[in-house]
């Protein structure tokens, strides 16, 4: 089958999700296209808005659990790099964890163990009173929140150790510079450490950003409706493989190069001259 045979307005028919207001947006696109599959008066909205919804979840969730990531794993980064042992201790553990164990297998853990160890509350499903049953409650009606809050711990430990390997770079004379001129520890690391360990490391962070949101798309196990879970229902209910990963591919690698510029100007803006890569 040749790519100029397949049936693209495939996007502009009638998909399966009733109870969505219809998007303009997408009812223009089709329009313009001269969809021939497009329904004005169906009830339903077309699969290209169930799509644009899809990537507008994608990208929010992976943003939020980027910006979770980067706190908690630079907390633990210094935290690990502390003379404190049992702090340094409860780092490494947190990171030793939270690195080996695979996101999909901690998603589930979140989802149906972590709720077994809460106080018992009132369920809204069954109105039971049941073991963490406010916490299965979020997870049912929303589902974004557990799972960025899982991303965002599952990548903390992956930037923790980016975040640690930066510290360990700088040198021992900055350091005691900044003992020299009376800083604390804490100062040390804000205003010397801290600021030398991130322009060293920003590239590795750049590759965890797109990590993020490339693993975004496993929140669908917790029933978030992200671009990939769309692109999923939409297979199976279309059986349209070749046009759904034509349209798909593209979408990731735009995002993905989008993030990456970000960082890069990101990079640009805070670089000094023989440190990092300059944004390049």
């Amino acid at each position: 089958m040749s790519v100029g045979s397949l049936n693209w307005t495939i996007f502009c028919a009638e998909s399966n999700e009733y109870g969505v207001d219809k998007a303009a947006w997408a009812e223009s696109v089709c329009r313009v296209i001269g969809s021939s599959s497009y329904n004005a008066h169906a009830e339903a909205p077309t699969w290209l808005q169930m799509l644009g919804s899809g990537v507008f979840t994608m990208v929010w969730t992976a943003i939020i659990a980027f910006l979770i990531a980067f706190l908690l794993g630079s907390l633990l980064g210094v935290i690990r790099t502390l003379p404190n042992k049992p702090l340094a201790f409860i780092g490494n553990c947190y990171v030793e964890i939270f690195r080996n164990i695979p996101l999909i297998v901690q998603l589930f853990f979140w989802a149906f163990v972590f709720p077994e160890f809460l106080p018992d509350s009132i369920s809204a499903g069954s109105g039971d009173v049941v073991a963490g049953g406010w916490w299965k409650n979020l997870l049912n009606q929303q589902p974004a929140v557990v799972g960025v809050f899982a991303l965002g711990l599952y990548t903390a430990a992956r930037v923790s150790e980016h975040i640690r390997a930066g510290i360990n770079t700088v040198s021992t004379g900055q350091k005691f510079a900044a003992s020299a001129v009376g800083f604390t520890t804490a100062q040390s690391y804000r205003y010397v450490i801290l600021p030398v360990a991130y322009r060293t490391v920003w590239p590795t962070i750049t590759s965890e950003a797109m990590n993020v949101f490339k693993n975004s798309a496993v929140l669908y196990a917790l029933s978030v409706l992200n671009f990939f879970a769309y692109t999923k229902t939409m297979r199976e209910e279309t059986s349209q493989d070749i046009i759904i990963l034509i349209l798909s591919t593209p979408v990731y690698l735009i995002i993905t190069y989008s993030i990456k510029f970000v960082m890069a100007w990101i990079e640009k803006r805070m670089a000094v001259p023989g440190l990092g890569s300059g944004g390049k």
